[in-house]
Formats: C-alpha cells, sequence, structure tokens
C-alpha cells in the first residue's frame, strides 16, 4: 500500500468529517497510504463521485442509503435495512457496505428509519487494496451512540484530524 493514495468523502457535517478522519488515519498509519478527505455538500454529490471512482469510499447511513440513494422502501429492522442495501448495493452499483460503526444516527439526520454509519467502498478500490476491507472493519461496533456524540462535541472546535488520532490511539487501533 506505501505509495499508493486513497481518496475518503465526506458529506460536511461534524459527524462525517470525525468518521473520515478516522478512517483516514488508520488507513494511513497502519498501511503507509496517503489517505485525502474530500469534502461534498451531499450525500447524493459523494455517492456520484464514488460511482465515477472520483473518491474510492465515503461513510454513508443504511437509512439514506435505502431511502434517497436506491429510491427504496423504507425498512423498519435495522439488521434487515442493513442486509438489503449492502445487498443491492454490491449487485446493482459494484459497492460494498462494511461493518457498521456501531452506532445508530437516525436521532442527528432527523429520519424516522435506522440509519447505521458504515463505510461504503468500490469493489475495484478493494481489489486494488486486498486487506483494506479487514482493517477498516476492525472499526466495525467500536464507536457507540456516546462514543460518537463525544467525539462530534470535541470535533466541532475544527479538530476532526486529532480527535479521530486520540480515539484510535485511546483503541489501540494505532
Amino acid at each position: 500500500c506505501v505509495g499508493k493514495s486513497l481518496e475518503i468523502g465526506t458529506t460536511g457535517s461534524v459527524q462525517q468529517e470525525v468518521l473520515a478522519n478516522i478512517i483516514a488515519e488508520l488507513i494511513g498509519e497502519r498501511t503507509g497510504t496517503t489517505v485525502k478527505v474530500v469534502p461534498f455538500k451531499s450525500s447524493d454529490e459523494a455517492h456520484a463521485a464514488l460511482l465515477k471512482a472520483d473518491i474510492d469510499m465515503y461513510v454513508e447511513y443504511t437509512g439514506v442509503g435505502q431511502t434517497v440513494i436506491l429510491q427504496a422502501q423504507p425498512l423498519a429492522d435495522a439488521a434487515e435495512l442493513y442486509k438489503a442495501v449492502k445487498d443491492r448495493y454490491n449487485e446493482e452499483l459494484n459497492l460494498i457496505w462494511l461493518k457498521p460503526f456501531g452506532f445508530d444516527a437516525a436521532q442527528s439526520l432527523g429520519v424516522t428509519l435506522p440509519a447505521e454509519a458504515a463505510p461504503v467502498v468500490r469493489k475495484d478500490t478493494l481489489k486494488k487494496f486486498p486487506a483494506l476491507a479487514r482493517l477498516i472493519n476492525k472499526l466495525g461496533g467500536k464507536i457507540d451512540q456516546q462514543t460518537i456524540s463525544s467525539l462530534v462535541k470535541e470535533a466541532s472546535t475544527g479538530q476532526p484530524k486529532q480527535v479521530a488520532h486520540g480515539f484510535l490511539k485511546n483503541d489501540r487501533l494505532i
């Protein structure tokens, strides 16, 4: 991975900035890959960039993926929703949903269906970086509601990269 580069999209909220930087720091520290965080105005913009291969991954929310991106019926069961979104993205879009971080962002997004945050990665990116899915999946289930609230509060001072680094160090992921 050394000498290669990846781009991670973010949709501009502090929560998105923190999560993108956690992934970027983890990849950079553990693999030597150069990782750039690229801001977008919305999930639609980030998703379009992902499809065009302008970025390699971004963090999406299951409810947004299901209703906004896939234009599908909302599902109330979080596990069912994750499986439905994961399967359709894989089959129809050549995109892979990795493990959810472990919190539901429905409240912060103002939606009434489950909204688990998880990295969405291009299949061709995972082919180029075979160890990437396993590395990023180490974050699966590691960030609960209390943790994300605390990280967002800390990062709202404008230091998402430092907050991300501190989280990874504290959790002994780097």
